[in-house]
């Protein structure tokens, strides 16, 4: 599955296919690019199948219905949300065109890299864990970012060998979704990624 989200701040794409042999994907997304703002939620629920299609489905429904909710507001939420679930892995990035800024909050083993056209480099490190509606800290940071910056955020399934180099390669989010491709073909756990260029 693949899913496009843009306007005239980002331009942004979403992949996503479950594990080998499995109907369900046990990853779930939201992508959403408003006026002065983008919002990206992924959610990677425990173990694969429809049990954790229904733990992370959950998060990303929340994430719909209340996207113009803070970052650290929406991280709370979704812990409250799994509650009686089984559990998932839970990365929120939201981007204000206005300020040049983005927030992010992350628990669990989603990553994220944002590159700039200066070569600098932005990982937020996740706090360890997974949301399971148990009491749980939260780190939620906001940084600056260039225009014509470039993103990545992926569930554990995808194992890239050199991220940062992967950011340089694709001058369009088409170009690194194709040389992310090989990458995708194992197919031993549910993946997901959503990369993005912002302008």
């Amino acid at each position: 599955m693949i899913v496009h989200e843009s306007n005239n701040f980002v331009h942004t794409l979403a992949y996503q296919v479950p594990k080998e042999g499995k109907v369900c994907c046990g990853d779930s997304f939201f992508i959403k690019a408003m006026d002065d703002y983008f919002i990206c939620a992924l959610a990677d629920g425990l173990g694969s199948g429809e049990y954790a299609n229904e733990s992370s489905s959950a998060i990303s429904t929340l994430v719909e219905k209340n996207h113009d909710e803070d970052v650290n507001v929406l991280i709370d939420l979704c812990n409250q949300e799994l509650k009686n679930k089984r559990g998932a892995t839970v990365s929120i990035l939201k981007i204000n065109f206005k300020s040049n800024e983005f927030t992010y909050s992350s628990v669990g083993n989603i990553r994220f890299l944002l590159s700039s056209p200066s070569g600098s480099f932005i990982y937020p490190l996740p706090i360890l864990g997974f949301l399971s509606g148990k009491p749980q800290k939260y780190r939620t940071q906001t940084y600056s970012y260039e225009k014509g910056s470039k993103f990545i955020i992926h569930t554990d399934g995808l194992v890239l060998p050199a991220v940062k180099t992967l950011l340089n390669k694709g001058q369009t989010v088409e170009e690194l979704s194709r040389y992310l491709d090989e990458y995708t073909k194992s197919r031993k756990d549910d993946l997901t990624y959503i990369v993005g260029q912002l302008f």
